[in-house]
Formats: structure tokens, sequence, C-alpha cells
């Protein structure tokens, strides 16, 4: 009995319907039938078995995944590789459902690949040696010798004093080129400006002093003031202590004289109730 593509897309088109109602029915966190389970496997079963006999009559050979290669040039070709993509698509749909996904490897089409001829192995090439080449160096390649001239030798006129400022001139020097009043001259101006610094040396350590007699005095003051309050303290604490001496005194006399003076407190209330009423 020969299988109709038409028919077998009937069947591909109501699995699918299944499949897609029960993926419907899982997506709102329901509880599908079991029973639609077993009919869409029984369903993609019957469609398997179908298609494997569809490829033997149109003597196709499956790659797996529904791409198929013709060895007759049959007209059909087309439809059956059409049908076997829509087969491999509701796998995959049922390969989503958690139940169904043990079914799935059981349900794939298995690989049916023509032999392939052995392959022609390719002679290979025969290497020919080169030749030898020989390498001349050039004029550039060949390292060249810089011969420096000796360093002439140090003349003692030539040593000089070590300066931390080169350009400054000595004294002796600057005054080398001056006359007896200019030397004096200069020698005044450089005793002014000493004088001069002197001056402002000592009026800073005057005010130096000013400032260190000022705080020696007000720490004469802070030290007095600390020490009225030290005596303060002390006139404080003995006034303390007489006031506590005074209060154990008479303590001590209320546990004494208790008994009495509440003797003494009650004869007084005692009067005072008569004469309130005998008026």
């Amino acid at each position: 009995m020969s299988i109709s593509p038409t028919s077998l897309s009937v069947k591909l088109n109501s699995t699918s319907s299944l499949l897609l109602e029960r993926s419907r029915i899982i997506s709102l966190n329901l509880k599908p039938n079991p029973s639609s389970l077993s009919q869409i496997i029984r369903n993609l079963t019957s469609i398997k078995l179908d298609l494997d006999q569809l490829q033997l009559e149109h003597g196709l050979a499956g790659t797996g995944k529904g791409k198929l290669i013709d060895h007759e040039g049959s007209g059909g070709d087309g439809e059956v590789e059409e049908l076997c993509e829509r087969y491999d698509k509701l796998l995959e749909m049922l390969n989503e459902d958690e139940m169904g996904r043990g079914k799935v490897d059981e349900l794939r089409r298995e690989e049916r690949r023509s032999p392939s001829p052995p392959p022609i192995p390719s002679p290979s090439p025969k290497r020919i040696p080169s030749p030898i080449q020989t390498h001349t160096p050039t004029s550039a390649e060949i390292p060249s010798l810089n011969i420096e001239p000796p360093t002439p030798g140090i003349r003692k006129n030539d040593l000089k004093p070590f300066r931390d400022y080169p350009d400054d001139i000595d004294e002796e020097e600057r005054g080398a080129g001056m006359d007896h009043d200019e030397m004096l001259d200069h020698q005044q101006m450089m005793m002014d400006d000493q004088d001069e610094r002197l001056n402002l040396l000592s009026h800073s350590i005057g005010r130096q002093n000013d400032l260190s007699v000022q705080i020696g005095s007000e720490l004469d003051i802070h030290h007095q003031l600390l020490e009225d309050t030290d005596h303060a303290m002390d006139r404080t604490a003995q006034s303390l202590n007489r006031a506590k001496r005074r209060l154990d005194k008479v303590a001590g006399e209320a546990r004494q004289y208790g008994s009495t003076i509440t003797i003494v407190i009650l004869i007084f209330i005692l009067l005072i109730l008569i004469i309130v009423f005998k008026t």
C-alpha cells in the first residue's frame, strides 16, 4: 500500500495541533491530559514509519534533518523533503515538553547515507633540490672601527677652585678693578647693609621678648587662679565635713531618743484632739 504525501500532511497537521494545545495548557500552569501525550507519540510513530516507507518508494536517503539526496530523480522529492522538515519541527516541539522529552530519541529517523567512494591518493610532487647560493658581504655589512684621538692633558692654569655657583665672582676678583676710595665705599656699603640687617634682627628679638613676657604674665595669672580655686575647694570640703558631722550627731541623737520624741509628739497630738472635741 503506497503512502500519499497528502495523507501524511494531514497527520502532521493534526499532530501539530495537539502539540500546540498541550504547550498552551502547560504555559498556563495547568495539568495537561496524559492521554494527549500518548496520542501525540502514536501519531509521530505512525508518521515516522510512513516517512520511511515514502522515502523507500521515492528512492531517497535521509540525512536526519529532512534533507534528501535524489537517486532516481522522481518528481515528489520536494514534498517529501518538506514533510521531513515538518516532522523534525514536531520533534523539537515535543523535546520542549518534560514528559515527552524521553521519547524524542526513539522517534528520530535513522540516517541512511549512500556509500562514498574511497579517496584516491594524490601523487606527491618530487622535491627538486635548490642550488646552493653563496652570499657575498657588502660594504655596509662590514663593521667599521672608529678610532678617536687621545684626550689632551690638563694644564695647571686650567685648575680653579670649586664653586657652588660658577657665575659668582669672589670679593677679591670684584675688588681687583677698584681703587682705594671705591673699595672703602664698597666696604662701608656692606657694613651699612649688615647694620640694617642687625637692627631688623634686634627688633624681631625684642618682639619675641615682649611676647614671652606677656605669656609669662598670663601664666602667672592662671597659676593664681588655680591656687584660688584650690583654696576654695579646700574650704568647701571643710564645710561639707562639718555639715556631715552635724548630721551624724543629729542622726545619733535621733536613734538614742527616738522613743521619747515619739511619745512627746503623740501627747501633743492628743492634746490638740481634746481641745478640738471640747470646743
